[in-house]
């Protein structure tokens, strides 16, 4: 059977550890004996948390910091960019502007407005199959527009070269028929000169043709085309290349090559011109 009630001599010595106990803090309290000792110990946990911040929450701290600043930079330097070629495609908008605008109610309008975005759209390139555009007669891009939902189906597409195509379906991206493509006919236009030019299918040409007999003057190499208006759908005046080869097909029929001056695969920023 175990025993509840405590012995004398535990009592004895329980009683002798209150009374040393006592003294310890009697001295402690009159001549601060031992301050130093607590002293060291804050200074201890002081030092302890100190050292377990720096080496656990500040290297996280400054990780998650980097990161931060890292990604801001990024975002930075990609509204720079997009800033920068929006520049470039104005700076070309503007200083074409009367060429951009078929007509003086068109011109007012824009000068109405006074903001170019009304009638300017800046797009990036979503999807574009340069291996496609190389080898075949298909030349398609696939554009999204900045900050805007409309329909832009028949609207111009340039970049800081020049005209590359237009729109013909827009969705959540807009797909782009590209002056290259077989399917695509533009008139153009040198001096008196008109014609359809067509995509060759290959990069960076073009192609029109003519009769001798209605069209008397001769295209000479070098020759610059520019835009006609006609058609509708792209603004008159603007350059689209230079005549790069010339040969009879059939006879009192000749053909020529043009060579843009504009390139789809430049640039992943370029403009929409809303149809006015």
């Amino acid at each position: 059977m175990s025993r509840v009630a405590p012995t004398s001599g535990t009592k004895v010595l329980y009683f002798l550890l209150i009374i040393i106990s006592g003294f310890l803090i009697y001295i402690d309290l009159k001549h601060k004996s031992f301050e130093g000792i607590k002293n060291f110990y804050q200074s201890f946990i002081i030092s302890s948390s100190y050292i377990f911040k720096s080496a656990t929450v500040e290297p996280i701290k400054l990780l998650y910091q980097i990161s931060k600043d890292k990604n801001e930079l990024i975002n930075e330097n990609k509204k720079l960019k997009r800033e920068l070629d929006n520049s470039h495609i104005l700076n070309f908008i503007i200083s074409n502007d009367s060429k951009f605008f078929a007509d003086d109610d068109s011109i007012n309008r824009f000068l109405d407005i006074n903001n170019i975005n009304e009638v300017f759209h800046l797009a990036k390139l979503e999807y574009f199959d340069t291996e496609l555009y190389m080898c075949c007669s298909k030349h398609r891009a696939f554009i999204k527009t900045y900050k805007n939902n409309k329909n832009l189906i028949g609207s111009t597409v340039i970049n800081d070269m020049g005209i590359i195509g237009h729109i013909i379906y827009g969705d959540s991206l807009s797909e782009v028929l590209l002056l290259t493509d077989i399917d695509h006919v533009m008139p153009i236009m040198s001096g008196n000169h008109f014609c359809n030019a067509r995509g060759s299918g290959k990069p960076g040409k073009i192609t029109c043709s003519y009769n001798n007999k209605v069209w008397q003057e001769k295209v000479s190499i070098g020759q610059e085309f520019y835009s006609s208006g006609m058609g509708g759908i792209y603004p008159k005046g603007i350059l689209i290349g230079n005549v790069s080869d010339i040969r009879e097909v059939e006879e009192n029929f000749i053909e020529f090559d043009i060579n843009l001056v504009s390139s789809p695969i430049v640039k992943n920023v370029v403009g929409v011109l809303e149809s006015i």
